[in-house]
């Protein structure tokens, strides 16, 4: 489980050097929808992703894919614990920030995470690349009008060294995610390592990182990392 959940970088690393990004075209009010979990097996598994439909077209869904493992005989379906938040715009329309879990049945649990936007003829568009946090992660979606007009997306993932168990404390892999206007979507604008170790779940219920490295995150974002 631990090589499969981990998905820390190895390194800090710079991917975009734009200051705060807009969009050409105006973003769709998106429309109002409901989560549906996705089929699971015999021992409460999933076996499909979960689904964001349109209340007034019921047939227009948004499935959340599935992942193969790097073996390559694991696919991850992120069926369980739909949960989302609508991000108003403050130039108008809105966002919708989706997520749903993978569980293989052990101590760690892995989440897809998407942005979705709502376009012309009832497409449902996904914004993010592949983003996943674990179980052992901390995320969180921030206003920053120097950096960019739309929100920005930013994760904390453990960086399990030797010697360290599941849920003992650890070293982090903040990493934030920002819309880029020229690509049409979202991109990792950088990652970097936190100096000091936070803790794990065995000593607390809920992983904070991201709000701690606060100072660090809005320097990088607001200076053009």
């Amino acid at each position: 489980m631990r090589r499969l959940l981990n998905v820390s970088v190895l390194f800090a690393i710079s991917m975009s050097t734009s200051r705060a990004q807009t969009t050409s075209t105006p973003v769709a009010e998106f429309p109002r929808f409901r989560l549906i979990r996705g089929n699971v097996d015999s021992d409460g598994l999933p076996i499909s992703g979960a689904k964001l439909c349109l209340l007034k077209l019921t047939d227009n869904c948004y499935v959340m894919p599935s992942n193969t493992a790097s073996s390559g005989s694991v696919a991850y379906e992120f069926g369980l614990d739909p949960l989302s938040e609508r991000l108003i715009l403050k130039e108008g329309g809105s966002l919708v920030f989706f997520w749903s879990r993978f569980s293989g049945g052990g101590s760690g649990t892995l989440d897809r995470l998407a942005i979705l936007r709502y376009e012309p003829g009832g497409k449902i568009v996904n914004l993010l690349p592949y983003v996943c946090a674990t179980n052992q992660s901390d995320r969180a979606i921030w206003n920053v009008p120097k950096a960019s007009n739309f929100p920005v997306l930013l994760t904390a993932d453990f960086d399990w060294m030797d010697g360290e168990t599941h849920f003992s404390p650890h070293f982090y892999f903040v990493n934030a995610y920002r819309f880029d206007a020229q690509r049409d979507r979202y991109t990792k604008v950088f990652s970097y390592r936190t100096s000091k170790k936070y803790p794990g779940l065995d000593n607390t219920d809920h992983i904070r990182v991201i709000e701690p490295e606060r100072a660090e995150i809005l320097k990088l974002l607001e200076n053009g990392v």
